[in-house]
């Protein structure tokens, strides 16, 4: 499973290291509260559910057009 670091989502979002922070841990915490049994590494957060929170792919293809 491919992960975004605090780095990458720091470089994403534009935000400050410590609210990265906060922000991968408000998502492992609703990750693992939708899919129970969810191996959670801190400090990070799977591409695929950041990018479905975040909406980072829809921006991706906008900016394509």
């Amino acid at each position: 499973m491919n992960y975004y670091n605090a780095l990458q989502i720091k470089e994403l979002t534009g935000l400050s290291k410590s609210a990265v922070y906060n922000l991968i841990k408000v998502l492992n915490t609703k990750l693992k509260k939708e899919y129970p049994g969810t191996i959670i590494l801190n400090g990070k957060v799977p591409k695929w559910y950041a990018d479905k929170k975040l909406k980072l792919k829809e921006v991706e293809d906008e900016i394509k057009y």
